[in-house]
């Protein structure tokens, strides 16, 4: 129309992220680096029931205790702590439940992606000192540092590796329930703590799909990062 200004008004809107975006990973406490997928081999067919496997790597992989890999349709569980090669390490693991034939590949990560977190909201305090000046409480506050909890809710079960790796640390007794917990949000914004994690909770009931939740609670070191800057690094949040 004729009448309209030609001459728009810049738009300042900020973006909004979907919430539905928010990415829960699971990392190993003792971890130095997060390894990107990986693909790993079985050198040697293994039997139904063998307790050690032949794997290889293109680069020297470390593998911890109790890691998951499945091979095809097989799943199967580390039972020590294993350095992989490109050249074959044999890996204690459990029985194996069915035959893996030679070649077979697994794909290998140390970030474990909570599946179907319904519910995974970090929360940071001030951790604060109220100050009290001749017998009247100030509005002056010293913060002493932040603390953190969390609430991880999954709609998984205990047959996906990363959910049973929450309840058996839940299950367990400090220092046994230690995790390392990365939040990664939409916007570019993540956050990395060690955390204890509390006895999970089960919630069933007709009509209902089965979900399993569990408190996190800050029990080591707490890091930030900017994923939008050029080289992201983690922040120490208490170290300033």
């Amino acid at each position: 129309m004729a009448e309209l200004p030609t001459t728009l008004p810049a738009d300042k809107t900020p973006n909004v992220y979907s919430g539905t975006r928010l990415v829960t990973y699971l990392l190993a406490v003792g971890a130095s680096t997060i390894i990107p997928a990986t693909t790993l081999t079985n050198t040697a067919a293994v039997a139904a029931n063998a307790t050690t496997m032949t794997i290889s790597a293109p680069s020297n992989v470390d593998l911890p205790s109790g890691t998951v890999l499945t091979f095809g349709t097989t799943q199967v569980t580390t039972t020590a702590a294993a350095t992989v090669t490109n050249a074959g390490t044999a890996v204690a693991i459990q029985p194996a439940p069915a035959a893996v034939a030679i070649n077979t590949t697994a794909t290998y990560t140390n970030l474990l992606e909570v599946p179907i977190a319904e519910e995974s909201n970090p929360t940071l305090a001030d951790q604060e000192e109220t100050i009290n000046v001749h017998g009247r409480i100030t509005p002056i506050r010293v913060v002493n540092g932040k603390d953190m909890t969390a609430t991880i809710r999954t709609l998984g079960g205990i047959d996906d590796p990363v959910v049973k790796r929450l309840i058996t640390r839940g299950m367990s007794i400090s220092p046994n329930n230690r995790e390392r917990v990365i939040w990664v949000y939409p916007d570019g914004f993540a956050l990395l703590a060690t955390v204890n994690i509390g006895a999970p909770t089960r919630q069933a009931a007709a009509g209902n799909s089965q979900r399993v939740q569990v408190s996190a609670n800050l029990s080591g070191g707490l890091f930030w990062a900017n994923l939008n800057d050029p080289t992201p690094t983690w922040q120490a949040v208490n170290g300033n």
